[in-house]
């Protein structure tokens, strides 16, 4: 297998790091090497990133590489193991990329000078739109004070979701971060895991604050 990546983008860093959760090493290409038209003819879109399988077939959008990886992969799986916990994992992984990883997002595009020339800035939109994370730490909270993880008794994807969403919203200071102690637990436990190394380079290489 390979992956097409940029190391800058978040979405190849979700990837990447779910690849060592998994224990898994592959090659990675870095598009940055290839011409337009060499890239194009992997991923029309020119999105980022895109997993090319054994079998030949190129596989984009970040959420679809890894539950393929995770389909492919023995052991336990990180978008869960039984029907009760695929439902967990898949709920709360779609609350944090709402609510966390694209509030995140749009702050930066919006609010920060770097992002000015690529698009057309609405800051008080973005400011407005971050608001909604403050809620769903508040839910967080709730739901870590009674569980060690968001979805299961162990680390899944909707904890890698999650914690990239916050470490984003840390990293441009879109809001203030207070967690209480169930959410403070959890951010320690997930930001030591080895996995997380891609993350803390990306935001040290760009002058960021880390959790």
């Amino acid at each position: 297998m390979k992956l097409y990546i940029r190391p800058i983008a978040p979405n190849a860093v979700k990837v990447m790091i779910f690849l060592t959760e998994l224990g898994l090493v592959i090659e990675t290409i870095d598009v940055g090497t290839l011409s337009d038209d060499e890239y194009r003819r992997i991923n029309p879109l020119k999105t980022i990133p895109v997993l090319e399988t054994d079998d030949g077939i190129f596989v984009t959008e970040s959420l679809t590489i890894c539950q393929y990886l995770d389909e492919v992969t023995d052991g336990t799986r990180l978008f869960g193991d039984s029907l009760n916990e695929r439902m967990q994992v898949a709920m709360w992984e779609r609350r944090a990329e709402q609510l966390l990883v694209q509030p995140a997002i749009e702050y930066g595009h919006h609010c920060q000078p770097m992002f000015a020339g690529a698009l057309r800035q609405f800051p008080d939109w973005a400011r407005d739109h971050v608001q909604q994370s403050v809620k769903m730490l508040a839910v967080m909270e709730n739901r870590l004070a009674e569980s060690r993880f968001l979805a299961a008794d162990r680390f899944t994807m909707a904890d890698l979701t999650a914690f990239l969403g916050i470490a984003g919203l840390v990293g441009w200071e879109a809001i203030p971060l207070q967690p209480g102690p169930a959410l403070g637990r959890w951010l320690g436990e997930v930001s030591g895991r080895p996995s997380m190394a891609p993350l803390k380079a990306l935001a040290q290489q760009f002058g960021l604050k880390s959790i």
